[in-house]
């Protein structure tokens, strides 16, 4: 047996086609088909007959970006290193490479780009088969902002940041005015010297005696006013903005690195500064309809917009829109608005109410064995059953507090051996439902077993994708701050679960 030379200094005669070395069922292939069929000369024109260095094709950095979301989500930084030591990466980047503030740049400017990605990725698994838009399930999940509890401010640390401030801003002025441009902004000594702290924000506490903290800054306003050294406007400026933000959050206090997240309980109920991701998957291979970030804490405003935005993205693709197909959400979405909302849409909605979430999560109901998430609405009888089998026949329906009321009552309860525990006192026992007619409508048909059937889709349906984002994908926390841009790195994640799932199912396919 002879030895093989080590070839490992030896340089090519002709140039290397990157292509022979990566395996011809390689995600890259399928990558580069998908941002080919997205259209960036508008975004490229951008650069024509402009100065400066030469700028890289916008269909460049989407390839990248949608392979570093098919590879889990990695960062700008990786993204970079990998056009230099992954064959995949250097075929996608024509062996040029980006840094990584050009591609940060790329994800904050170009987010319709990644949208038309996204919307990319439904349309080819509709040409592929894998959306049938049978079944489409909803859900929300909270994820962590890029912040801390320790970044936090209130109305009263802005207060007094911004009146010390003002009287820096003002001193300066007086300064410039006596000693010329000698003296330069900055913020007066006092305002980071702990021992003649109080006497500085004496003038501008508040009467309110229940807060001890009143006189004093938090760590993170100490540091935000020592920013304000070199520049105490730009700083002030800031300071109007998180005061504006905090106003309209209607919360009591906000993040100072991210003013746009909430204060919101997480499900392991601790309070975090989060952001609110909002699904909507296609029950069939699990593809990702529509999604987006909201600040509301809970999800009773979003199904409409969810609704919408699927019917924006099968716009096109779709000769006609599919009609009543079912619609799964659980009791966070279940209010008036939504209810009626899928009726009028002709949708076959399954929002789960709450005795419904009650039996989902198995509460122990021994405890309150009167109470009403143990009355049975019977459909054919249409009314309660009590846990004892006596029938609660409906007596009135009025309104109250302009909000429509049916109640349901019987004159055996005066019989019966437990109508002191039942009752409580009363002569007997009333049932009764609120809401406008379709909420109780959608309560009285999720009573019902085939209901409850269809509804047991919606778990493996829109918890599995979050699963796989927040798992494999790695989303537990963003990587950007506001509103914005928390919206287009999770439509990046969104599109990178959809990528992974039509690749796995055609690769599948075809072998």
């Amino acid at each position: 047996m002879v030895l093989r030379d080590d070839t490992i200094n030896q340089t090519m005669l002709v140039p290397m086609d990157l292509r022979k070395l990566i395996p011809k069922d390689h995600p890259c292939y399928f990558i580069k088909n998908v941002a080919d069929h997205i259209d960036c000369s508008e975004a490229n024109r951008e650069f024509a007959d402009t100065p400066g260095e030469f700028a890289y094709p916008r269909e460049l950095l989407l390839r990248l970006v949608l392979m570093s979301v098919f590879d889990g989500g990695l960062s700008s930084r990786e993204i970079e290193r990998r056009t230099q030591t992954d064959v995949g990466y250097m075929y996608l980047a024509g062996m040029q490479h980006p840094s990584y503030r050009t591609i940060l740049r790329f994800k904050r400017e170009y987010s319709d780009l990644i949208d038309e990605a996204f919307k990319m990725t439904i349309k080819i698994a509709t040409e592929e088969d894998l959306v049938k838009i049978h079944h489409v399930s909803l859900d929300g999940t909270k994820i962590k902002a890029k912040t801390s509890m320790n970044k936090l401010t209130n109305e009263q640390q802005l207060k007094i940041m911004k009146q010390h401030l003002e009287e820096s801003i003002k001193l300066d002025e007086e300064e410039d005015e006596e000693l010329g441009e000698e003296s330069g902004n900055s913020v007066p000594e006092t305002l980071t010297n702990e021992e003649k702290f109080k006497k500085v924000y004496e003038k501008v506490k508040e009467s309110s005696k229940d807060d001890r903290n009143k006189d004093k800054l938090r760590a993170s306003s100490k540091k935000l006013l020592k920013q304000a050294e070199k520049n105490p406007e730009k700083i002030l400026e800031k300071l109007e903005t998180l005061e504006e933000k905090l106003n309209e959050s209607g919360k009591d206090v906000i993040s100072i690195n991210d003013p746009d997240s909430r204060f919101m309980v997480n499900k392991k109920g601790r309070w975090e500064f989060d952001y609110n991701g909002q699904i909507a998957v296609d029950e069939y291979k699990g593809i990702i309809l529509a999604s987006y970030i909201t600040d509301h804490p809970s999800d009773h405003h979003e199904l409409i917009p969810l609704m919408e935005q699927v019917k924006s993205n099968l716009t096109g693709i779709f000769n006609e829109m599919p009609s009543n197909f079912q619609v799964s959400a659980d009791n966070g979405y279940s209010t008036d608005a939504n209810t009626e909302y899928l009726e009028e849409n002709g949708l076959d909605g399954y929002i789960s109410s709450r005795k419904l979430a009650r039996e989902t999560k198995k509460y122990n109901k021994s405890e309150k064995f009167f109470g009403k998430d143990n009355f049975t609405y019977n459909n054919e009888i249409k009314t309660y059953i009590c846990p004892l089998g006596q029938p609660l026949y409906k007596i009135s329906e009025y309104t109250y507090d302009d909000k429509p009321r049916i109640s349901h009552w019987t004159k055996e309860c005066k019989n019966c051996p437990m109508q002191q525990f039942c009752a409580k006192g009363n002569r007997s026992r009333i049932i009764q439902d609120y809401g406008n007619p379709s909420k109780i409508r959608m309560q009285r048909k999720m009573e019902t077993s085939e209901a409850k059937e269809i509804y047991k889709l919606r778990s493996k349906t829109a918890e599995l994708p979050f699963a796989n984002l927040k798992q494999n994908m790695h989303l537990t926390e963003f990587k950007t701050t506001g509103l914005k841009q928390v919206n287009t790195e999770f439509k990046l994640y969104a599109t990178g679960h959809n990528l992974k799932r039509i690749y796995n199912e055609i690769r599948t396919k075809n072998n």
